[in-house]
């Protein structure tokens, strides 16, 4: 669920060409496995921010990308409410209430013309608490702009985030975020 907000940032990987890339339309996605098996998705477009290639020819990228952790949606109300007041404690303040990562990396990308597919590492902030992440990063032109999706692991035990149960039931401390979203100049 945290994930999210990660899965955002990790879209961060398309900006390495030079000038300001801002973040336009996203979806994010995290997908969080069962404790009895299954699975379920939570959802959100508030995916924002911006990157510019870091200068000295690197495929590092300065700026961030944000996840709003208060329009996390999983389809169901009650489990809405659990996610954001319960395990990610959105109540707490700013800290709290979204993910961001920076210092994205790009790797296996040609940094002045960004396509195909390479991977990145960054740094997600989540629930008050810096890690590192990596994963897949996929980025394809799209019009005068770039469409970037990004995927990656997170555990939540990394983040302090307590266990997700309810009735028994509960969420494996490993979700998977993916992040598509759309960049411009």
């Amino acid at each position: 669920m945290k994930s999210t907000l990660v899965a955002l940032i990790v879209a961060v990987g398309t900006l390495a060409a030079p000038g300001e890339w801002r973040v336009g339309e996203s979806a994010v996605r995290v997908t969080c496995p069962m404790t009895v098996g299954g699975s379920f998705d939570v959802k959100t477009a508030a995916l924002s921010g911006s990157v510019t290639a870091s200068p000295g020819g690197s495929s590092a990228l300065d700026g961030s990308l944000a996840v709003d952790l208060r329009t996390l949606d999983t389809g169901i109300d009650l489990r809405n409410e659990h996610l954001r007041t319960t395990y990610l404690e959105v109540d707490r303040g700013p800290d709290y209430q979204k993910a961001t990562i920076s210092a994205i990396d790009l790797k296996g990308l040609d940094r002045d013309a960004p396509a195909g597919k390479g991977s990145f590492t960054g740094s997600l902030t989540l629930h008050g608490t810096t890690k590192a992440v990596s994963g897949a990063v996929d980025i394809r032109r799209a019009g005068a702009g770039l469409q970037v999706t990004a995927s990656f692991p997170i555990n939540l035990s990394d983040f302090s985030i307590r266990e997700p149960r309810y009735l028994g039931v509960g969420v494996k401390n490993t979700v998977q975020v993916q992040a598509t979203f759309a960049v411009t100049r």
